[in-house]
């Protein structure tokens, strides 16, 4: 983002100090071949070779120790305000970034910890919070939130919403958009400029509003749906006057296209759906055979159904007596429970079916409505086969070759008359012609 975005004529009272050389006194002046702004150009170099590599810690170190001494209102005092601006932005984006490689949010207590593949134990200075490293940025941009550059600001939010701390990142943007500068927001608002300086002031302009819209998209299409607060992000988007008409819509359209989808409710997968329920297991009273009431005897050896359990003590109730065992005699518990049915009257109001007279052997009548198929022969399925294959257009060439052939030889076998022979010179004919037809 260009200066002219943000102000560094904003100073408070809690500034940073500025830091003291190894004997107690201020450093020489900060200008462009100063030594403390080459030391940290080099810095920065060593810091971002060592991201590069891989060497976390490195990195970390070397980005604590630049960012201590970048401080915004020193530096514009001795190297200028835009190079100044230039070089902690660049310090700070990248000590954000060794941030992001290294931290991971605990869900303990919700603060920040070193994963564990990088390091054991968190190196020295390591914030317990983005809202720690959010202090110190303003610390260093004048401790003023709308001083601090969007392209520090951008990457600090990035941060938070990589560490799933939403709230964090919206109390950030709300109190750099509250705080922006009256210069800024001239700036956004006005129109093109004609005359001298015109098209450098109308590039940046564009250079700054593009940098806000860029702002105001982390702010209503990632944070505040992260929160579910959709009504404010409405509310923002119809009363800000520096975005343009073109700009709300999209931004609506994108925003009505999240809330749909958070409202909607969650599909099947289709792996789900292809899957058949599973057939529910097979009643009892289903298994259970139906008895008549006066079922006449079979004669002969009692049949011994497939009745399953539930058969036993529906005809148990019934007061049909089970089969005899090997021994030829009962079994004692259905003779205890035929002695101790009620009356036929009784019985008639209980639904039950009268009790058989003594010495009678009623035995249940076995209903099966399997229907049983005769198995086929050899012939009925070479029938079936001749059949399908006749019912197929694809197959009529075969079928008139193969009739062909035979023709062919019963022919040459048996000596059959010359009209058989004319039909089978005729009909070869039509199989090699096609679809043509041969009238005999």
């Amino acid at each position: 983002m260009p200066a002219t975005l943000v102000s560094a004529r904003h100073p408070h009272p809690g500034a940073a100090a500025l830091p003291l050389a190894k004997d107690g006194a201020p450093d020489a002046a900060a200008g462009p071949g100063s030594p403390l702004v080459a030391r940290l150009r080099a810095l920065h170099q060593k810091a971002s070779r060592a991201l590069i590599l891989g060497q976390s810690e490195t990195a970390w170190r070397l980005s604590c120790e630049a960012v201590q001494h970048c401080n915004i209102e020193r530096l514009t005092c001795e190297y200028g305000e835009q190079q100044a601006r230039q070089l902690c932005c660049r310090l700070w984006i990248l000590h954000i970034c060794v941030l992001s490689s290294m931290a991971e949010l605990a869900e303990e207590d919700g603060r920040l910890r070193v994963r564990r593949d990088v390091a054991s134990a968190p190196p020295a200075g390591f914030p317990t919070s983005v809202r720690d490293v959010w202090d110190s940025i303003m610390a260093a941009f004048g401790s003023y939130a709308g001083n601090v550059d969007s392209e520090v600001l951008v990457p600090t939010v990035l941060l938070c919403l990589k560490l799933r701390d939403a709230r964090t990142a919206r109390d950030i943007v709300e109190a750099w958009l509250a705080t922006l500068s009256d210069e800024t927001m001239f700036l956004l608002q006005s129109g093109d400029d004609g005359g001298i300086g015109g098209a450098a002031r109308l590039q940046q302009r564009t250079m700054a509003k593009a940098s806000y819209l860029r702002v105001c998209e982390l702010y209503t299409l990632h944070i505040l749906p992260q929160l579910g607060d959709f009504p404010s992000a409405y509310d923002f988007l119809s009363l800000s006057t520096v975005v343009s008409d073109p700009a709300r819509n999209e931004f609506t359209k994108r925003l009505d296209s999240l809330r749909n989808l958070t409202a909607a409710p969650r599909k099947p997968s289709k792996r789900s759906s292809k899957r058949r329920p599973a057939k529910p297991a097979p009643l009892e009273e289903r298994t259970v055979l139906s008895l008549p009431a006066a079922a006449a005897p079979l004669g002969g050896r009692p049949v011994r159904g497939p009745v399953r359990a539930g058969a036993k003590g529906a005809a148990t109730a019934a007061g049909v007596l089970p089969p005899p065992d090997k021994h030829g005699a009962a079994v004692a518990a259905a003779d205890g429970a035929a002695r101790g049915q009620p009356r036929a009257e009784s019985r008639a109001l209980l639904g039950l079916a009268p009790l058989p007279p003594k010495g009678a052997s009623i035995q249940p009548a076995l209903k099966t409505h399997a229907v049983v198929r005769k198995p086929r022969g050899v012939a009925g399925i070479a029938w079936q086969v001749a059949r399908r294959l006749m019912s197929r257009w694809g197959f009529t060439l075969f079928t008139l070759a193969i009739a062909a052939a035979v023709i062919r030889l019963l022919t040459q076998r048996f000596r059959l008359p010359q009209l058989l022979a004319v039909v089978y010179r005729k009909l070869w004919s039509t199989a090699k012609m096609g679809t043509q037809v041969t009238y005999i």
